[in-house]
């Protein structure tokens, strides 16, 4: 089959790049004729990929409004006559060139929607109108867990083809043992509560910090480390101190390859509380499966889309959104019973395992198949 992958990044520290490296990786793994259509902006980054396919640099750079100075550049559509679907992996903008593209061609168009963006734009004129046109001419629709689903329905006040297809992991890459010594030696034995992502509010790290407090009221022998960047570091760090834990808390910005897996496999527990904030939220958490191929169980909250991506008491345990106390609670709980934390990350393993990307790269290849037939005459 030859497959049309329209998306926004090519950046592989951001979340959208890392399901389009992966995923057209794994589609074109399986015998597929793949073409990635990605920014022009974002050359710089498809150098770094050295994918044995055609990446064109041909779209749009990404905006946030229409109105704004690239905004009428969607509106043009691209050659896409010589391909069997055309697949928009993300929402808005990018859906728009793709079914625009689609329609011309009288191609089958699929689109995803991963979370904020495949909702916000609903509650915005005049983007409502042209997202809503996309998912009325889309032949199917991936999105990553039941929330994001209700959420596009409820706020576009129609029902779609929506299919719940979850995000993966790439397991080998994080299930292969790394030496973790070096960041253990850097806390000594403290107990190491990690949460990697970006530093911003909907990511709820601001809870874990409220949490840590009460967490150290109990026992001195836990650190926090922050993986990532962002500009809610100042605060954050403002937080801590004020909190009184700042001396417990270690921000070590972005890490990458090995190093990063090796934070995974050294912490005793993955915390990651998300937010929904003004519409922003996690459409799944690919970073659970991340810890979870390490063993590594998670204690999350039950924000956006984190329950498809989380078993409550299976792969780790998942706590009402906003709940500080609640967060201390099931983290103290776990530490001290160790027998614990090993049967929930052993089950948060065998989870993260049946997710990996070439699975995952099937279940899109069966939604293809059902709909390259599809006819684009209603479009």
């Amino acid at each position: 089959m030859r497959i049309a992958l329209f998306t926004a990044t090519a950046d592989r520290t951001n979340g959208y790049g890392n399901i389009t490296y992966e995923l057209s990786r794994h589609l074109h793994s399986l015998g597929n004729e793949v073409v990635l259509f990605v920014p022009r902006n974002e050359a710089k980054f498809v150098v770094e990929w050295n994918l044995p396919f055609e990446i064109r640099c041909v779209l749009p750079k990404n905006v946030f409004r229409l109105y704004q100075k690239e905004g009428w550049k969607y509106f043009r559509t691209i050659d896409v006559s010589g391909f069997d679907i055309v697949h928009s992996l993300f929402s808005f903008p990018f859906c728009i060139p793709a079914m625009r593209s689609a329609r011309k061609y009288r191609k089958p168009f699929m689109m995803g929607a991963q979370g904020t963006y495949g909702v916000r734009p609903l509650t915005q004129f005049p983007e409502r109108w042209f997202l809503k046109q996309c998912y009325r001419r889309a032949a199917a629709i991936a999105v990553p867990s039941m929330y994001t689903k209700e959420k596009i329905c409820e706020y576009a006040g129609e029902r779609y083809p929506i299919t719940v297809i979850h995000n993966g992991v790439d397991y080998a890459r994080f299930s292969r043992p790394v030496d973790t010594r070096k960041v253990r030696e850097q806390y000594g034995n403290k107990k190491i509560l990690l949460t990697v992502g970006g530093l911003k509010e909907r990511k709820g790290q601001d809870l874990v910090l409220q949490a840590l407090q009460q967490i150290r009221s109990r026992r001195n022998d836990v650190v926090y480390v922050l993986v990532g960047e962002g500009n809610w570091k100042q605060g954050l760090q403002r937080m801590a101190a004020d909190l009184g834990v700042g001396d417990a808390v270690h921000f070590v910005g972005n890490k990458t390859g090995d190093e990063l897996v090796a934070y995974f496999q050294a912490c005793d527990l993955y915390v990651h509380t998300p937010k929904v904030v003004d519409l922003n939220f996690e459409g799944f958490g690919i970073v659970y499966l991340e810890a979870g191929a390490c063993g590594k169980p998670s204690v999350a909250t039950d924000a956006g889309g984190v329950r498809d991506a989380v078993v409550h008491g299976e792969t780790g345990v998942v706590i009402n959104d906003g709940d500080v106390t609640g967060i201390a609670s099931a983290v103290l709980d776990l530490l001290d019973h160790p027998d614990r934390i090993a049967t929930l990350g052993s089950a948060a393993r065998q989870y993260a395992e049946k997710h990996d990307w070439a699975l995952i790269a099937k279940s899109f290849m069966d939604l293809y198949v059902r709909n390259a037939c599809v006819q684009c005459a209603s479009q």
